[in-house]
Formats: structure tokens, C-alpha cells, sequence
């Protein structure tokens, strides 16, 4: 009998097969991905893009672009990618002396 790994995510990843891209910079072509499951905080992803050259971080857009995610790279294997969706730093505002 195989032994089950021990779940380690947060949440629950429901099954999505859903097509979507994958943007690396501003000034490159976006790369095409399949999100293979997902939950609120990441998901699986095939992507058609050399796992050895991924970077670290990327943006994930869905739905034609309405919605994006920043995404950190967790752990690749052969065939996919499982990313965890990161929040970037809220920007605030610094006061400036004498006002």
C-alpha cells in the first residue's frame, strides 16, 4: 500500500483545466499555461516555457487578462509548476518633513 503525503496546503485545490498565460516581464511575449487545479492560495500549472529557465516570480493572468495573480514559484517537477499566489508590499505613502 503507498503511503499518502501529508497535505501541506491551506486550502482545498479544486480541479480547473482552464487556459491562461503566464507573464515574466513587461517587455516580454506572454507564455501560455494551463492551470491544472487551484485554490485560493495557488495553484498547478503546465506551462509551455523551459522549467529550467523560470524564473522565481511571475505574474498569472486569467480570463483574457481581467484577472492576475503574482505567483512564486514552490516546486516544478517534469511536468508542472505548483505556484503560491504572493501579495505585493502595499506602497506607503511617506511624509515629508517640515509639512
Amino acid at each position: 500500500m503507498l503511503a499518502r503525503r501529508r497535505e501541506k496546503r491551506k486550502s482545498l485545490r479544486s480541479p480547473l483545466r482552464h487556459a491562461a498565460e503566464v507573464i515574466f516581464s513587461a517587455d516580454a511575449s506572454p507564455v501560455r499555461c494551463v492551470i491544472w487545479d487551484m485554490s485560493d492560495g495557488g495553484g498547478r500549472l503546465a506551462i509551455a516555457h523551459p522549467l529550467a529557465d523560470l524564473p522565481r516570480t511571475f505574474t498569472l493572468s486569467l480570463f483574457k487578462g481581467s484577472l492576475q495573480r503574482n505567483c512564486e514559484v514552490v516546486w516544478t517537477d517534469a511536468r508542472f509548476v505548483g505556484v503560491k499566489f504572493v501579495k505585493l508590499a502595499p506602497i506607503t505613502p511617506t511624509k515629508e518633513l517640515g509639512h
